[in-house]
């Protein structure tokens, strides 16, 4: 019923701006961490933030529209955290729990992660 009810062609905008900025996230961590010299785990951070910022005004501009404001900010840096906890959550299950490869784990959070923050920016965040 859900998937019914879900705008398509936002959710196609909304994948390829997250492809972009996954883009973004690999960039910032080479020039972080080997032109610049930062810590791996420091520079994931950064990165993540990074890409968190440019994913929320190109979604703002091109996926969901409306004018900037700081509580939409708040909501989607939330549910750029769940998405990361989700993640974690799924590739810990997947990989320690179930003892499958690990690009089983990515496959599957390729797979629901993208969804699950899609459907809440569309119902939450952007509403």
């Amino acid at each position: 019923m859900l998937v019914k009810k879900l705008p398509v062609l936002k959710f196609i905008k909304y994948s390829f701006i997250g492809v972009f900025c996954t883009g973004i996230y690999f960039l910032c961590m080479y020039l972080f961490v080997e032109l610049w010299g930062e810590k791996p785990v420091f520079s994931a951070m950064i990165s993540f933030i990074i890409m968190t910022i440019c994913s929320f005004f190109l979604n703002k501009k091109f996926t969901f529209g409306g004018a900037y404001s700081h509580q939409k900010l708040l909501r989607f840096t939330i549910v750029a955290i769940i998405g990361f906890m989700l993640n974690l959550f799924i590739m810990f299950s997947i990989v320690n729990v179930l003892d499958f490869h690990y690009l089983i784990g990515e496959l599957v959070t390729i797979l629901i992660i993208p969804f699950v923050n899609f459907c809440l920016n569309h119902y939450w965040t952007f509403k």
